[in-house]
């Protein structure tokens, strides 16, 4: 499976109303007396469960890639929203959500993987094929493990957010570094838009 081998790759290289009153109001009755009410009364927040929470001390993961991320950031990314493979790799002592796409010409897929091991574990976890780099402020790695994928690994509050990009076998026409990773930042960039505020 498609998103088997993305993950595989990504943890080798690594590892969330009405105003009452009269008809008589005016309209700047109205708003004044909604206004007093948003003043005093408070939305409560609703929180997603994430599809796995493991036993242990660590952060919730608290971006999914397969619910979070619009439609049309992928489109934009290059990306088929139909073909979504959704997984998650379930232990007690970590959790990472994944999902995985295909571009829409089969020529290789995008594999999204958030999970709460720290950013220091992946770094050492990658640090035989990882170069340090920083992605719209925050510290990131540009890792390439072997000659099938490319990946950018983002420090987030809760620990990681993994953006790797997976070559079928067939394909014979990038199979330099530089080839393989052109592009890899933007598309980490775009993901990366749709982390939830203090992430």
């Amino acid at each position: 499976m498609l998103h088997r081998t993305a993950v595989a790759a990504l943890l080798v290289t690594t590892s969330i109303l009405a105003a009452c009153g009269a008809g008589t109001e005016t309209p700047e009755a109205v708003a004044i007396s909604d206004a007093a009410e948003s003043d005093t009364v408070s939305p409560t927040p609703t929180v997603r469960v994430p599809r796995h929470v493991d036993q242990s001390d660590r952060p919730l993961v608290t971006f999914d890639p397969c619910l979070d991320i619009p439609d049309d950031a992928l489109v934009e990314a290059g990306y088929d929203p139909k073909s979504k493979d959704e997984d998650v790799v379930a232990a007690d002592y970590h959790t990472f959500l994944i999902c995985g796409f295909r571009t829409p010409q089969r020529q290789y897929a995008l594999s999204l993987l958030s999970g709460n091991i720290t950013f220091a574990e992946q770094q050492e976890k990658s640090k035989d094929y990882a170069t340090p780099i920083m992605l719209d402020g925050r510290r990131a790695l540009l890792e390439v493990p072997n000659s099938l994928s490319c990946a950018v690994s983002i420090e987030t509050s809760y620990g990681i957010l993994g953006v790797s990009r997976v070559f079928f076998r067939t394909r014979s026409d990038q199979n330099t570094e530089e080839e393989r990773c052109i592009g890899i930042e933007e598309t980490a960039s775009i993901i990366a838009r749709y982390l939830p505020e203090g992430a």
